[in-house]
């Protein structure tokens, strides 16, 4: 024999709050009977469909779906909690991934090397710079060049570019120390500026500008941050100003 539930029993069994429950009468997923004495109850039948209704919000359906997915025999739901089954899979693999970045992260890696957005910084990076300098000839000459490279060529060449600015930046890190007018430090902005027109014919005015950039945007300084000298992209700026200014 069925029998009835008060709504206090079933947040006992269901652990549902009874603003939720409530809720799911108002929009009609889970209508309560309601006695004389405006209480609600509900049937056997009713637990079930609420068990139900929990296991699809707990495979993240949302409520709008849950209306629709309770209508169907178990036959006709199967292949839609087969496709159910292969995103959460993918979602699973994501938040591992996310998880690897963030531990890569409080380790000390910058935010601009990790592979955890949409679309990584690198690429966000490159996106920004195509319209910030994608219409002067000094960035479509770079532009032209990186474009007749295969993929290959591409990661090689990108790869040279940033073995080549560490460099620049180690030695930076190196005369940090140094007054500007030293010989040492004219020679790190000589070679910064050398590494910048291999890419393409910068003129000191940009240099100047791409220098200065490094201390008022934020990623620069996560970035700048794995050479241990949180006042390393000031003395950079301040060097390539005192040279080519």
């Amino acid at each position: 024999m069925d029998r009835d539930y008060t709504l206090k029993e079933i947040m006992t069994i269901t652990g549902l709050t009874k603003r939720t429950l409530h809720y799911y009468d108002q929009i009609g997923l889970l209508p309560a009977r309601k006695l004389a004495n405006g209480y609600r109850h509900y049937s056997q039948q009713d637990l079930i469909d609420l068990q139900r209704i929990l296991f699809l919000k707990a495979l993240d359906f949302s409520i709008k779906e849950i209306q629709s997915l309770l209508k169907l025999s178990d036959e006709a739901l199967r292949p839609i909690l087969e496709e159910q089954q292969t995103r959460l899979v993918q979602k699973i693999q994501d938040l591992q991934k996310k998880k690897k970045e963030l531990e890569n992260f409080l380790a000390g890696s910058p935010l601009i090397t990790l592979d955890i957005f949409e679309k990584p910084l690198n690429d966000q990076y490159q996106t920004e710079a195509e319209l910030r300098y994608g219409k002067t000839s000094v960035y479509q000459t770079y532009q032209d060049h990186r474009a007749q490279l295969d993929s290959t060529e591409r990661t090689q060449y990108d790869t040279k570019m940033e073995q080549q600015f560490d460099q620049v930046f180690q030695e930076f890190k190196r005369v940090s120390h140094l007054p500007l007018s030293a010989t040492e430090v004219a020679a790190a902005v000589e070679q910064w500026k050398s590494a910048f027109l291999m890419i393409g014919d910068f003129s000191d005015e940009v240099l100047a500008y791409i220098a200065k950039s490094y201390v008022y945007d934020s990623r620069f300084k996560q970035y700048f941050s794995k050479y241990g000298n949180f006042d390393l992209t000031r003395f950079i700026a301040e060097a390539v100003t005192y040279y080519l200014t």
